[in-house]
């Protein structure tokens, strides 16, 4: 997970709960979820967020101050 904050900040964030060998779930929903909880966590002083699958590189979903977008609609 990338966040882009207002202030200029950009963090990356990893799961651990997918395919890491210290993961007790192997669930990619349970990263997911973690993910979201984060995001609620940070709200309107991220501006933008995206999911990515790290061994695809695909974008899973994008976020902009806390909300979803829906990314099938982008070009990018």
């Amino acid at each position: 997970m990338i966040v882009w904050f207002k202030d200029g900040n950009v963090r990356t964030m990893y799961s651990i709960d997918w395919r890491h060998k210290l993961s007790k779930t192997k669930s990619r929903e349970t990263g997911l979820s973690r993910f979201r909880k984060k995001i609620k966590e940070y709200g309107p002083l991220a501006g933008t967020i995206e999911i990515y699958d790290k061994a695809t590189g695909q974008r899973i979903a994008k976020f902009y101050e806390g909300n979803e977008m829906n990314i099938n609609a982008e070009a990018n």
